[in-house]
């Protein structure tokens, strides 16, 4: 029940929280801390899979060309939050794959 930009509402979150794992600090996760990790993600999901630049999970977009450069600054402009994987990864990015509902329906046709 999410929005066209993945934006879920407080209570998903709350719903996620009983599926997770204990933390082997004991901490255990809130809703807050999955929102934000959901916001981390859905930024470098959007450099990986619609800015044309390659991204790495370890190192982001890993910016090495001007032309690259200049993609990634249009980007930040109407995405500021992509700022920050520019020279590093989401590092829950894999974790977070498996809450993500596929693009495209995949049928036996």
């Amino acid at each position: 029940k999410a929005g066209d930009r993945m934006a879920f509402q407080e209570g998903h979150f709350n719903d996620l929280l009983a599926s997770l794992p204990i933390q082997p600090n004991g901490h255990h996760k809130t809703a807050k801390n999955c929102h934000d990790k959901w916001e981390k993600y859905y930024a470098a999901s959007t450099i990986a899979r619609g800015s044309g630049l390659a991204y790495l999970t370890e190192r982001g977009t890993n910016v090495v060309t001007e032309a690259g450069q200049l993609v990634m600054d249009e980007l930040i402009k109407t995405r500021p939050e992509a700022a920050q994987f520019q020279n590093k990864g989401f590092k829950y990015w894999d974790q977070m794959q498996r809450f993500v509902p596929r693009d495209k329906a995949r049928g036996a046709n």
